[in-house]
């Protein structure tokens, strides 16, 4: 699964009918890995949802056995019961790897809330910084469109993460598709999500941006979520 991700927003808050949200459950002892959750109530069915997802943050690949993903179909139930069968099914992977450290937030953006432009945002790392000394942003990529893609009216397109150091004003792409991963489901267009960062002055390893991915819905737009690691430049150059 590819997980390199693209848009333009506009000044509207990006709205789905069904929007997933997203919870770190943190980074491995060894900071090697970085898991997440994703979980909503599915549009058209009403049947909750919840993913489990474990990065290999060097291999930027998904690790075996993950993502789990549970869809319970019943429209009485409700999300703790997803939950409940989602971390049991992926407690195995989470023990073996020892994800035990916690996630520092830098950044919350869910799509809920109202700005002016969901598809670049300021954050800093660093305790003594009074200025957020980084941007990041997400950009549409034309490319051709998978085969399962054929609606004229509703264009699919990749993406371009790009990151700048405000304080040099230097930019550097962490992530760009060369092609449209099936599973993203036709996307139109991405926003962002969260930024993580291992927990821990001084101990910076590797950040994990999450990225709204739009697509067609039975109801309207359906939003999930993607990882992107990356690393901060350096600070001085």
């Amino acid at each position: 699964m590819i997980l390199v991700l693209a848009l333009v927003l506009g000044a509207a808050p990006g709205l789905a009918a069904d929007g997933a949200q997203s919870r770190a459950l943190g980074y491995s002892a060894d900071g090697k890995y970085f898991a997440f959750e994703q979980f909503g109530v599915q549009d058209g069915s009403g049947f909750p949802y919840w993913d489990v997802f474990v990065l290999d943050l060097a291999a930027n690949d998904w690790v075996k056995g993950t993502p789990v993903r549970i869809l319970v179909e019943d429209e009485e139930q409700r999300l703790p019961e997803a939950r409940r069968q989602a971390m049991a099914k992926a407690q195995p992977v989470i023990e073996r790897l020892a994800i035990t450290e916690p996630a520092d937030l830098l950044l919350a953006n869910p799509f809920t809330e109202a700005v002016p432009d969901r598809t670049r945002v300021r954050f800093g790392i660093f305790h003594n910084t009074m200025e957020p000394p980084y941007e990041l942003s997400v950009s549409n990529v034309e490319l051709p469109a998978p085969d399962d893609c054929t609606d004229p009216d509703f264009k699919p397109y990749g993406m371009e993460l790009m990151l700048k150091v405000l304080t040099t004003g230097k930019s550097v792409t962490i992530a760009r598709d060369e092609s449209i991963p099936k599973s993203r489901l036709c996307p139109l267009r991405y926003d962002i999500e969260a930024i993580y960062t291992p927990s821990g002055f001084g101990n910076p390893g590797h950040q994990v941006a999450l990225v709204g991915v739009y697509s067609r819905g039975f109801e309207g737009e359906n939003r999930r979520i993607i990882a992107v690691p990356f690393t901060l430049p350096n600070w001085e150059n």
